[in-house]
């Protein structure tokens, strides 16, 4: 993803479309400096804009990226990729949540388990405990913040 050629891309995109900046930015809801700024290569379009500028301009949002338009068949592959990539992803966060599930358990074990055991002074115990919250807090905000991933993927 190369800035300066998506600046292009959209510049030429727009002008095939027979729109000013101007234009272009009241159709999107920025000002015309934000498209200025795109077309220069100086700053990327936030991802909020992407579909709005891409229904604009009548171009995918993989066509933006890629900063030049595709034929049904490039699009095709493009999408089958991106669906690829998401089935790895959830994968990849489902075998990190059993990795936070287990910091969880190994937690709890810490905190319960081994300050019974080995924890002889006050002090150690309280060292020992504040270790295992820590592991097991840990995990749990793991656990949560993957679950949200996992479920902002499900979403889309």
């Amino acid at each position: 993803m190369n800035q300066q050629e998506i600046g292009i891309f959209i510049s030429d995109c727009r002008k095939q479309k027979g729109l000013t900046q101007a234009q272009l930015a009241e159709i999107i809801g920025v000002s015309d400096k934000f498209i200025s700024r795109w077309e220069n290569g100086k700053t990327m379009p936030d991802l909020s804009f992407y579909e709005p500028l891409c229904e604009a301009l009548d171009i995918q949002v993989s066509e933006l990226l890629y900063a030049k338009k595709m034929t049904d068949q490039e699009k095709t592959i493009q999408g089958e990729k991106t669906a690829l990539n998401i089935f790895k992803t959830k994968s990849q966060l489902q075998t990190f949540g059993i990795l936070a599930e287990i910091l969880i358990v190994v937690g709890i074990i810490i905190t319960i388990t081994l300050t019974k055991l080995l924890a002889d002074t006050t002090s150690e115990m309280i060292l020992t405990t504040i270790c295992g919250s820590f592991v097991w807090g840990f995990g749990l905000i793991l656990r949560v913040k993957i679950r949200k991933a996992i479920m902002e993927i499900d979403n889309r």
